[in-house]
């Protein structure tokens, strides 16, 4: 059963430019990760400097891998910079998925 990761983060705002940089670099090497089912990154319509991510990844293995990986690292770089106002991250099992 595919494993699905729902982050929502609020980006400081004079941080967006080095985020979005960041964020398709990101998406890009996620999605050619073995295992990596999907990767969408979202931006909310009322709160532009507020995204969704979207990942669905085929096992636990998958998301370890994922977690080693240099495009997720710059992630957390960006986070302990203080880039984020805020990120939550909801763990979730695939159900009625396409």
């Amino acid at each position: 059963m595919p494993i699905c990761i729902v982050v929502e983060a609020e980006i400081k705002e004079d941080r967006m430019d080095e985020f979005l940089d960041m964020i398709e670099k990101n998406a890009i090497g996620s999605r050619a990760e073995p295992g990596c089912i999907r990767f969408d990154v979202l931006q909310a319509e009322d709160a532009p400097n507020k995204f969704f991510f979207y990942e669905v990844y085929e096992n636990a293995e998958a998301i370890a891998h994922h977690k080693e990986q240099p495009h997720y690292l710059a992630w957390g770089a960006f986070k302990e910079s203080g880039g984020t106002l805020s990120s939550v991250s909801k763990k979730a099992s695939g159900k009625f998925m396409t």
